[in-house]
């Protein structure tokens, strides 16, 4: 999981100066790992870096929002398909292990 928020908050800091803009992708991601975060099915070391990770991204994503610019398209593409991605890796990983937690 740890992988995945990184490379998230990675792309997140690309595009820091950017227009008030919600990432639809990233939003839909993170609130996937804010109910893995929650679910008491998953080991509590686990729910930790989750719930920090999770923590992370918003702020990033909140720095996105708040701050000036334009976005530029290729940037906002890529930032798209990495939530994207890592969403639906995500779920097909908890999908297995714990599906409750992505009720």
């Amino acid at each position: 999981m740890s992988k995945l928020a990184l490379a998230t908050v990675l792309a997140v800091s690309l595009l820091s100066g950017c227009k008030k803009n919600k990432v639809p992708e990233c939003e839909v991601f993170l609130a996937t790992i804010e109910k893995i975060g929650k679910c008491d099915k998953v080991p509590e070391a686990s729910r930790k870096e989750i719930v920090d990770s999770a923590k992370t991204i918003r702020d990033s994503l909140k720095m996105i929002e708040d701050a000036g610019g334009d976005v530029p398209d290729d940037l906002m593409s890529s930032m798209k398909d990495a939530c994207k991605s890592q969403e639906t890796t995500v779920r097909e990983m908890y999908e297995k292990v714990a599906p409750e937690c992505l009720k």
